[in-house]
């Protein structure tokens, strides 16, 4: 049997988010879907064992990289950990260094997405997203909790001046949410509902689903105290914006 118990996290940034940490961190990894995978334990021949493992499994990869010690593999983490603030400066960046008068901030809004489907359709579904963003102009930093099935796009936008942009961004985070359902995922895999995506999870779980839970609610809470309007609509709270922005 294949041993891989050791890993303790496994996440993925894809071409553009390796791309963007580059341009703002510094980092030197090769600009390609790379991911990133941490073993743990105190028996090193276990984890090199489990090590080679990894690369016989990944065996289509056009480089493996071990970092042996934790400067090395603090070295490696610091490019996923930062896709979100290379988000933030990423348009700026890319803008001067080709010469090209950007209107607006210089560090973005970024709308992060969270989506989460099963293993085998998240290939179809990372692939399709990337299209879509491609065809639309609009970077795609994604970064992904892979072993999971969940990832996010990390979508910058400006958020002052610029209106259509953000009707843009919104577009595109409804057809991946769309795209999420139709390969039987779901529409949070753990940021949560809130009120971005009350109306996403009534066509994940359907009318009957979520009017039993918003009995439940009722029951437990009849003037709505308790996070009024959040995760499930209601008639007498306050919240009643849909805006994920």
């Amino acid at each position: 049997d294949t041993d891989l118990t050791a890993i303790v996290r496994c996440e993925m940034l894809n071409e553009e988010g390796v791309k963007c940490t580059n341009e703002v961190f510094g980092t030197t990894l090769d600009v390609v879907p790379t991911m990133f995978v941490e073993l743990q334990g105190s028996d090193m021949s276990r984890l090199e064992e489990q090590w080679r493992t990894l690369v016989r499994i990944a065996k289509g990869s056009l480089k493996q990289t071990y970092a042996g010690d934790g400067d090395k593999l603090d070295e490696l983490w610091d490019a996923r950990r930062g896709c979100y603030i290379a988000a933030c400066k990423y348009r700026k960046l890319v803008a001067d260094k080709e010469g090209v008068p950007r209107a607006g901030p210089p560090i973005d809004n970024v709308l992060l997405t969270d989506v989460c489907v099963p293993l085998s359709e998240l290939a179809d579904v990372v692939d399709a997203t990337e299209t879509d963003f491609k065809v639309a102009n609009v970077p795609c930093v994604m970064c992904c909790h892979i072993s999971d099935g969940n990832f996010h796009c990390c979508v910058p936008y400006n958020a002052t001046g610029a209106p259509r942009e953000i009707g843009h961004v919104q577009e595109l985070e409804e057809r991946l949410i769309e795209r999420a359902l139709q390969r039987r995922g779901t529409v949070s895999g753990e940021h949560g509902v809130g009120i971005g995506k009350r109306e996403f999870i009534v066509r994940e779980h359907g009318d009957a689903h979520i009017g039993v839970q918003k009995s439940i609610k009722k029951a437990m809470d009849p003037t709505s105290l308790l996070n009024p309007g959040k995760v499930l609509f209601e008639e007498n709270a306050s919240n009643t914006s849909n805006s994920r922005l």
